[in-house]
């Protein structure tokens, strides 16, 4: 053996112990039968004594019926105890009634489709389960069977939950997938965000794949809440960008407003306020222009030009709500001060009774409030006292006129306060009295103009009759004029008769015409009224003659010689 070892000792590894005293060691006993068979007795025995022990350690303190059925312990407590015949019954329902539900539940499960190996094989158990449920009632251990029932009950609506949730989980794997997609742009604003959902993804279809759909779900769950930080952040982003761009827009900066907007534009593609915001960037500067132009003439209270202003901000930019309520405000504030200076202005000529100021500027308030009741009361007002006012001032204007004597505007005066109130008694009687005295003064000029007429044609006596009729209607107010007295005077001075001479041959026969015939007198003298005659001679187998005889007073006495000394040629 040793020659063995040595000569293989080129060959192999020589070998040291670790532990030198390995020799020394005494040998182990061998494990015989009758060992074994002492050991098993003696372990059970053991494990009886260890049982019981820490049974009755359990009982002294959790009590006496720690171990006991619910359902026999409730039996045992009612009245009557373990004796009483109704606790057979109350276990018995108990049991059917929990046995029903599982039963009812089990048929409903069975609709469900099993088409993943997880859920076939927890419906297996649960059929496993109520057969056993089953067994227990069949032996009338109705305790047993009841606590097994509600177990077997919880299980299957835990059971029912997992199915419910494997269709969430499914549809939130879809639906996450999606959601990580379209968050792609939000990816340089929320990297962790987005990276946290897609790893709850992956996470969640593992779940999904091996029948933990509760688990799948709550991981989807987590996915979704990494999602909406990233949606929350994006959303600000955006957000954030159309606040700059709406305030560099009030501010009229539109390379701000420009660059605000298409940020918000590349991560919102398609936003409807940032491309109208770009639209309206357009026009910024000039929009602002216009608006602080505006403001300044509504502060200096020229709401008219403010508002066209406004209006001209408002064309170029439709969505300027600053435009269109300025627009608006001063408009407003436009008819407001219309209708405060015109009211005003009508309060002070109504208390001044300057009717025509009143009722103008009354009807400038109601074109601006036509619905102002006090406006309209006081127009009703300022109307019927100004036309009160107007008869009054008609009628004494009337009166003044006739009692001047001035006939032509006092019967003016009457027909305009006839026009303001036909019913009025006084302004119908002077009316007619005023017409009957202009009626009688055309009359009497009439008359004194054609006595002058025929005094200067010598027809005094014609004319002294005009005269004096003239006289009859002369008013007594009225003086004599100049004119007047020197026709009187000369009618007077020509209304005595005058001696006239007429001298013939005693063969002529002399006539005054439409006055008198002399006959053949070879002298004769005649008083005669002032005037012009046809003195006419006749003789038989001469010639009429024919002379002009004027009789003037103050004249020398005329001679007329008649005589008709040519034959006529018959």
């Amino acid at each position: 053996m040793a020659e063995d070892l040595n000569s293989n000792a080129g060959k192999k590894h020589r070998v040291i112990h670790w532990n030198p005293e390995a020799g020394n060691e005494p040998a182990k006993r061998r494990w015989s039968v009758w060992r074994i068979l002492g050991w098993t007795v003696g372990g059970f025995f053991g494990l009886l004594i260890a049982a019981g022990i820490v049974i009755r350690g359990i009982k002294l303190v959790f009590g006496p019926d720690v171990f006991t059925p619910r359902s026999a312990v409730v039996a045992a407590n009612a009245p009557g105890g373990a004796n009483n015949p109704n606790a057979a019954f109350v276990s018995q329902s108990k049991a059917e009634l929990s046995r029903e539900t599982a039963t009812k539940a089990l048929a409903e499960l069975r609709k469900l489709p099993q088409d993943h190996p997880r859920q076939l094989e927890k419906l297996i158990f649960l059929e496993k389960s109520f057969l056993t449920g089953e067994a227990a009632l069949a032996s009338r251990d109705f305790a047993a069977a009841s606590m097994h029932f509600e177990a077997l009950n919880r299980e299957i609506d835990d059971f029912v939950q997992s199915v419910k949730a494997r269709g969430e989980a499914q549809l939130a794997y879809d639906t996450i997938l999606s959601r990580i997609q379209d968050l792609e742009r939000a990816r340089s604003l929320a990297p962790d965000a987005l990276e946290a959902a897609f790893t709850a993804a992956g996470s969640g279809r593992q779940f999904l794949q091996e029948g933990s759909f509760l688990a799948a779900k709550r991981t989807f769950d987590r996915g979704f809440a990494e999602l909406k930080k990233a949606e929350q952040t994006l959303a600000a982003y955006v957000e954030g960008n159309l606040v700059k761009g709406q305030q560099a827009l009030i501010a009229g900066q539109r390379e701000a407003a420009e660059t605000a907007f298409n940020a918000a534009l590349q991560k919102s593609p398609g936003n409807e306020i940032a491309l109208q915001g770009l639209k309206r960037a357009e026009h910024a500067d000039r929009v602002h222009g216009l608006l602080v132009q505006a403001a300044d003439l509504e502060s200096q209270q020229k709401y008219g030009e403010a508002a066209a202003s406004y209006a001209k901000a408002f064309e170029l930019d439709k969505f300027s709500a600053s435009a269109q309520q300025g627009a608006a405000r001063s408009l407003r504030l436009e008819q407001e001060t219309k209708f405060s200076t015109a009211f005003t202005a009508a309060k002070a000529a109504y208390d001044t009774r300057n009717w025509p100021v009143a009722i103008a500027e009354f009807e400038k308030a109601l074109k601006v409030t036509p619905k102002n009741t006090e406006v309209q009361g006081l127009l009703t007002s300022a109307r019927e006292k100004a036309h009160k006012d107007a008869v009054e001032k008609s009628i004494a204007k009337a009166f003044a006129y006739e009692n001047q004597y001035q006939w032509k505007e006092a019967r003016g005066a009457y027909y305009e306060t006839l026009q303001l109130k036909p019913d009025h008694v006084e302004a119908k009687e002077g009316y007619a009295r005023t017409g009957k005295v202009i009626r009688t003064l055309l009359e009497y000029h009439k008359l004194i103009e054609v006595a002058e007429q025929k005094a200067a044609r010598a027809e005094f006596q014609a004319a002294i009759r005009d005269f004096n009729r003239a006289m009859s209607l002369k008013p007594e107010y009225l003086p004599a004029s100049e004119r007047l007295t020197q026709l009187r005077d000369l009618l007077q001075a020509q209304n005595q008769p005058v001696e006239v001479t007429f001298k013939g041959d005693g063969k002529t026969y002399i006539s005054i015409s439409n006055f008198r015939l002399l006959g053949q007198a070879e002298e004769t003298k005649v008083k005669i009224l002032p005037g012009d005659y046809e003195v006419i001679g006749r003789r038989k187998g001469y010639q009429d003659v024919l002379l002009l005889l004027q009789v003037r007073n103050g004249a020398p006495a005329p001679v007329v010689a008649v005589s008709c000394s040519l034959r006529s040629e018959k």
